[in-house]
């Protein structure tokens, strides 16, 4: 390699290439990572750039390469501490892999999930990373169908050839339904996102097979899956708590966590003197709050980690379109927040 000499005002490849001692086009597939590069060239190039303090115009990158060196990122709530985690496992592995993150809320909302994916066709990114409002909408699965990137669903399964990273939400209610019929209750609420989306659906079906296992009777009037903020979740625990039958315990979504606890106080209750819960989903309120919540942990980060992996190996070709479902574990944190009914009379069924 030439000997470093004063940086030139603007570097630029052709820079580099002198520097370095090779042609422009090595400097430019190791530019955009291209496998077919000798490892010692690639290494005199990546010095070349350091010592010139070459930064690679990610403009014109986009225009030799024709791609954006963006990934969008649809989310139905950012504001929910689970979804925003899942985010943080996955921003930094695409940052790994020179990608940038066009982030986008929908709010659960199905016009505005279409409109942002106009937007995506639009600025031309180069694969997307999914949590759709509705993964049984068919107006939804033409749109992606005709997505095309690559892209990959997280905590959705949709009827197209794409891959998708799931929390097992079935194991983990079916868990925490168990646990709390064990302790004697039955009048067990649930309070949890709309069965339209596999979340959903999978929690509802979770927490029926804990009924059925134990040859108990599910309470269908407690099963709340209709909304998804936090007013939806005090109102529906407060429904849950009133009344000639209540609830003696709850099994309700990280996201609605907030406004169950809202609503036991707007009662005057305890919880575990009057009332045991268990959270789907872990998070700094439920380990905070006095007693701690039992929490079923699903590991977020991870999802997006994961999530994030496959759309590189699907960007690079290394993986051909496929419907590979991910399962992320979970584990069972059992804290204070749960006890035997207060009353006899409820333990009965």
């Amino acid at each position: 390699m030439k000997k470093p000499s004063a940086a030139p005002a603007s570097v630029t490849i052709k820079h580099v290439a002198q520097h370095a001692g090779v042609s422009f086009g090595t400097v430019s597939r190791v530019l955009n990572n291209a496998a077919n590069v000798d490892p010692a060239l690639r290494q005199r190039v990546t010095q070349a750039m350091a010592e010139l303090g070459y930064k690679p115009n990610p403009v014109a990158q986009s225009l030799r390469s024709r791609q954006s060196r963006v990934i969008g990122v649809l989310m139905p709530d950012i504001q929910n501490p689970l979804t925003a985690a899942a985010v943080t496992g996955l921003e930094p592995v695409l940052a790994r892999a020179g990608y940038t993150l066009f982030l986008a809320n929908s709010h659960s909302d199905r016009q505005r999930e279409s409109d942002i994916l106009e937007q995506f066709k639009r600025r031309h990114v180069d694969g997307l990373l999914a949590m759709v409002a509705d993964d049984n909408d068919e107006t939804t699965r033409a749109q992606l169908r005709d997505f095309s990137v690559p892209m990959v669903m997280m905590e959705r399964v949709i009827d197209l050839d794409v891959d998708c990273v799931l929390t097992n939400q079935y194991e983990g209610t079916y868990r925490a339904t168990r646990y709390l019929l064990g302790l004697g209750h039955r009048r067990i609420a649930l309070i949890t996102v709309p069965a339209i989306t596999h979340s959903g659906r999978e929690r509802v079906r979770g927490f029926e097979s804990a009924f059925a296992d134990v040859g108990a009777e599910v309470p269908r009037d407690l099963i709340h899956s209709q909304g998804r903020q936090h007013p939806y979740g005090r109102d529906a625990a407060y429904a849950s708590l009133i009344g000639r039958a209540p609830a003696t315990a709850i099994v309700v979504s990280g996201g609605h966590l907030a406004g169950v606890i809202e609503a036991v106080r707007l009662l005057n209750l305890s919880i575990r003197q009057d009332l045991s819960l268990v959270t789907l989903g872990d998070t700094e309120l439920a380990a905070l709050i006095e007693p701690p919540i039992t929490a079923i942990r699903y590991d977020w980060p991870a999802t997006g980690r994961c999530a994030a992996e496959l759309l590189l190996e699907h960007l690079a070709g290394r993986q051909g379109p496929s419907r590979q479902r991910t399962i992320v574990s979970h584990e069972f944190i059992i804290r204070g927040s749960c006890a035997p009914p207060a009353c006899p009379a409820a333990r009965a069924g």
